[in-house]
């Protein structure tokens, strides 16, 4: 993996484990740490989610094309399955450029990764036929295109709360009156779309609603849809891609809408981190991604569960 990044002139980055005000996503726990100095004074910390808001700082300070791979914490997890509370990421970032250099760079990683990983010997300059490597053609559908396909909906007439509602209590979903909109879309797309993806070969589902965007620009050509994918593959999904957000401002409302859905979940309640802010502000256009390596290793392996590819799951030590 790292040999794929080092061809592509990246560097490498060490990012701390241990942050101060970790992200805002709201269905994301960081885990709480306390930190005493030499002294006994007691500082309040949090393992990170992800190296992103640290990444992003790196960028505004200059660096070019950085990875990460690094372990990542996240508390209120699944013990076994596809969920372990500590886990492997790997998390990359191109200035100046967009999501679709990143769709590139995750057909060419896999490509990669199959044929360093296959026991199959190319046999190509012994006069001998060459062994075919398995060949995973990587499928790029926009969002729209799935829920048409696999829902039967027009997504561009559901891109608000009131409109989703209505469609959700149509299927019968149970929803809430009061439940955001990402709460709806997930209530259609895990039980009516998602089961009927093809993920024998990885697939890239890119142009999320712009209410999910999180930290991705909108798209220049249709603003309602967000510069964002997620790649699936064997019935898991792997990565988050974004074209990042370098407006602070909006930024700002993001977080604070976040933030504020937190709260009405009950869960932990985080400053916003003006750092972070202050480096959106000033990194370079870039796009960014960060993908699950326990995962990746387990659909190349065609394993089931993580504990197939860790040594001691959380499940086994506790």
């Amino acid at each position: 993996m790292r040999e794929f990044f080092w061809s592509q002139d990246f560097m490498e980055v060490e990012t701390p484990a241990i942050v101060r005000l970790p992200g805002q996503e709201p269905h994301l726990s960081p885990m709480k740490i306390v930190l005493h100095n030499e002294r006994g004074e007691k500082f309040q910390g949090y393992l990170h989610t992800s190296p992103e808001y640290t990444m992003k700082k790196m960028l505004a300070a200059g660096f070019d094309r950085i990875f990460s791979l690094c372990k990542v914490f996240r508390d209120r997890e699944s013990f076994g399955g596809l969920h372990n509370p500590e886990f492997t990421m790997v998390e990359w970032y191109r200035p100046n450029e967009d999501f679709w250099k990143l769709m590139d760079d995750v057909e060419h990683l896999i490509h990669r990764l199959v044929r360093k990983s296959s026991k199959i010997q190319d046999t190509r300059y012994k006069q001998f036929p060459i062994t075919e490597l398995p060949n995973y053609q990587i499928t790029k559908i926009h969002m729209r295109d799935v829920w048409r396909e696999y829902a039967d909906v027009n997504l561009d007439d559901h891109l608000d709360q009131p409109s989703l509602l209505s469609l959700c209590k149509q299927k019968g979903c149970g929803a809430r009156d009061d439940e955001p909109y990402e709460d709806l879309f997930y209530r259609i797309f895990l039980n009516e779309i998602e089961p009927k993806l093809e993920t024998k070969n990885p697939l890239i589902i890119h142009h999320y609603p712009a209410q999910m965007a999180a930290l991705a620009k909108l798209s220049d050509d249709d603003p309602r849809y967000a510069e964002r994918f997620e790649l699936y593959w064997k019935g898991m999904e792997l990565a988050n891609a974004f074209t990042e957000l370098t407006d602070p401002e909006e930024q700002r409302r993001r977080l604070e809408s976040e933030r504020e859905r937190r709260r009405s979940l009950g869960k932990d309640v985080f400053d916003i981190d003006e750092e972070f802010l202050d480096a959106v502000a000033r990194m370079p256009p870039s796009a960014g991604i960060a993908l699950g390596v326990d995962r990746l290793v387990m659909a190349l392996a065609g394993c089931e569960t993580i504990e197939d590819v860790i040594a001691l799951s959380a499940a086994q030590l506790f």
